[in-house]
């Protein structure tokens, strides 16, 4: 049986995977073109001519703009020779100087010369140049709704399956689902203690699962909103005189003050936040948390000093632990215990026992890497749950629509498109390093769990609040709604193959007020300064929705969906025609709740044949 283990994964990605990947994203685009059945020849053409009529608009356009800058000079030396002209004119008739009478005379006609030049001359060459540009950028636009065309069915393909067919492709010990379902959400909660996302200001944006040889991970981008303390600021100008007197008499001076005042209100900010969460049953009655230090940006002899200074840290800690009867002892490897720094950790068998000295080199070799990302993860291991949140993967989207592959020309759809899986794959990678890092995580491959009890709906909450959160938010928000929405979903009944979830969107009505602040001015008086402020109080929407899994290719699905029965039913229960559809999951938002009849024919549509209910 071939070995897939990645027992070294820095060295394993930079010899072996990240151009296996970059390889397999070719290939895998050739065969997308190929099943497309496009002529490459004929958009290799079209792009040809479209790149040229476009360099000419190009061209023109910067012909154009240079001309209407000579245009712009000629207006302000005009209008500069005209004003001077007269000025020198009118100041030698009053002098009796002919030399200032002629010299103004002859600015004053270079500056109507200027004007004359501008709309005789300049002008039609700024049209005539706008014109060209504008013919050959309509020329430009017309073939690249040509080449729209001949990539239609190449684009038409991209599904979201593609990029996990890749990776399984570059390394078969990592695999992707196509959903969170409802099995291995069981397997997580169940065997893992992985809980639903009950927290009322957070909502899951997106969701992707996956597993490491039978071992579970989950990937949750959650959209979060906390209230902070927003400082308002407010000001009056204030006047006010004084008598001064002097040997001279008196004079009275005028005196102005700005007075500035500010409250502290709570206000809501919102932030995305994604994670990778392990389950495994290696080291199951451990916990401890690695957080990213500075060290990337140090030279060797900084590294050094840095290890010094944490290791007599951790041997002060280790004689204090001694001392009130406490468990924790210092490794031998001490570059290991200072960089990796999991010093709260709990279980110093159990630390030992998944550190082996493979695994703490395999660490040690990505925190100290500099590229692609070094050390940039918070590591949080408790009991059997893992958490992984880098700062790379907050800039990347694990779940994009599959539009972002569209394009004109295929040369640039084929660079996107590995590109794109390039950096999904590595972004991917280095969540999952640290946990690859630690080969008893390979190793170790957890039992099957059995489940007593089947999950209460067709689709895990996760994707439930997937799936709202793919909607429009104007259908969704309250009408006085002043920020940003937390969907939440809430599962009302599970109607067939498919689920009735109520999407309750909270947000805030910012209500303006103002609050009168005393501050001491200059002169001595108490002045009243407003500050206005905004009070946010909570509102909530609830919307209907209605959502199954149809396990249907995006092909499968826009077939399906062109039929007459499809559209009925949507005209029919739809709000404003609101559907989602990825992935396989396909949702609607309902104006009304759905009745048994028209619960058997929502589950009717965009099923497989032998489904139908």
């Amino acid at each position: 049986m071939k070995d897939d283990s990645i027992l070294e994964p820095l060295k394993m990605f930079n010899s072996k995977f990240k151009q296996l990947q970059h390889e397999n994203g070719e290939k895998y685009f050739e065969e997308l073109v190929k099943e497309s059945k496009i002529d490459v020849n004929a958009n290799w053409e079209t792009i040809k001519k479209y790149k040229n009529e476009f360099e000419q608009g190009q061209y023109y356009e910067k012909k154009e703009g240079s001309v209407r800058g000579i245009k712009i000079l000629l207006v302000i030396v005009g209008i500069a020779a005209l004003i001077s002209g007269l000025a020198m004119a009118f100041s030698g008739i009053k002098s009796s100087s002919a030399l200032f009478i002629v010299l103004g005379i002859a600015i004053f006609a270079l500056g109507i010369f200027s004007f004359v030049a501008v709309f005789t001359k300049i002008n039609k060459i700024i049209e005539e140049r706008k014109r060209k540009k504008e013919e050959f950028y309509k020329k430009a636009s017309d073939l690249k709704v040509i080449a729209y065309n001949q990539m239609a069915p190449l684009n038409s393909l991209y599904d979201y399956y593609m990029t996990s067919e890749i990776i399984e492709h570059t390394s078969p010990l990592i695999q992707l689902d196509d959903i969170f379902d409802a099995d291995k959400y069981e397997y997580l909660h169940e065997k893992f203690n992985l809980g639903e996302v009950t927290d009322p200001n957070t909502s899951v944006n997106y969701v992707v699962s996956g597993s490491i040889v039978g071992n579970p991970f989950v990937i949750v981008n959650t959209f979060n909103m906390q209230m902070v303390q927003k400082v308002y600021t407010g000001s009056i100008v204030i006047h006010w005189t004084t008598i001064e007197r002097s040997k001279n008499g008196t004079r009275t001076v005028h005196h102005s003050q700005t007075l500035t005042a500010s409250v502290t209100k709570p206000a809501p900010d919102y932030y995305y936040d994604t994670r990778l969460i392990y389950g495994c049953d290696a080291a199951p009655n451990l916990s401890f948390g690695h957080e990213p230090t500075n060290i990337n940006g140090m030279n060797e002899r900084q590294l050094e000093k840095y290890v010094k200074r944490e290791t007599k840290k951790l041997e002060e800690k280790e004689e204090k632990a001694t001392k009130n009867g406490e468990n924790f002892t210092v490794m031998a490897n001490n570059e290991f215990d200072a960089l990796f720094n999991g010093d709260d950790r709990d279980n110093e068998v159990e630390f030992r026992l998944l550190f082996t000295p493979l695994a703490q080199k395999n660490m040690l070799d990505l925190l100290k890497s500099k590229v692609p990302y070094g050390d940039d993860f918070y590591f949080y291991k408790h009991k059997k749950l893992n958490y992984i949140i880098s700062s790379h993967s907050q800039n990347f989207d694990y779940n994009p629509d599959m539009s972002i592959f569209h394009h004109f020309d295929v040369d640039e759809a084929k660079k996107n498109f590995v590109e794109f899986n390039d950096e999904y794959y590595q972004s991917l990678y280095f969540d999952l390093a640290p946990l690859l890092a630690i080969p008893s995580y390979q190793q170790i491959k957890t039992q099957e769990y059995i489940y007593n009890t089947p999950y209460r709906a067709n689709i895990t909450s996760y994707e439930h609040e997937s799936l709202a959160n793919r909607f429009d938010k104007d259908l969704l928000k309250h009408p006085e709604s002043s920020t940003n929405l937390i969907i939440k979903t809430k599962f009302d009944a599970k109607n067939g193959k498919s689920d009735q979830v109520t999407i309750e969107a909270h947000s805030f009505k910012a209500v303006k007020q103002t609050t009168v602040v005393s501050k001491l001015g200059g002169d001595g008086r108490m002045h009243a300064v407003p500050v206005v402020w905004y009070e946010y109080i909570p509102i909530v929407k609830n919307t209907l929705m209605e959502a199954k899994n149809t396990k249907l290719r995006k092909n499968e699905y826009l077939k399906e969906k062109n039929n007459s029965e499809f559209s009925q039913f949507m005209s029919q229960y739809s709000k404003n025609n609101a559907i989602i559809y990825e992935r396989g999951l396909f949702s609607v938002l309902l104006d009304k709740e759905l009745d048994e009849n028209s619960s058997l024919k929502f589950n009717s549509l965009l099923a497989r044949k032998g489904e139908k209910e």
